[in-house]
């Protein structure tokens, strides 16, 4: 989970390096909006080799780094998806 908090903690910069812990609320603390949701994803489709396909882009996907992080392991396991080497 460390590479996702860094990276969340450099997208939430612009709100004065906000505290990110694994439960921090990334919607409600305006560290992510569509934009920054369509940069993450493109984070971590390449740092974990896997597709985010599009009935994923929801709000509970996104909510928390620990929701982020189960979203991209039932990801990297499902059938089709390369395994990722972290």
């Amino acid at each position: 989970m460390e590479p996702l908090i860094a990276w969340l903690r450099q997208a939430g910069s612009k709100l004065g390096n906000p505290e990110i812990t694994p439960e921090t609320d990334l919607i409600d603390q305006g560290v992510l909006d569509s934009l920054e949701i369509l940069r993450l994803v493109a984070f971590l489709e390449e740092r974990f080799r896997i597709t985010i396909p599009v009935e994923e882009f929801v709000p509970q996907n996104f909510r928390t780094p620990s929701t982020v992080a189960a979203m991209v392991a039932r990801l990297d396991g499902a059938p089709g998806q390369a395994a990722s080497r972290h």
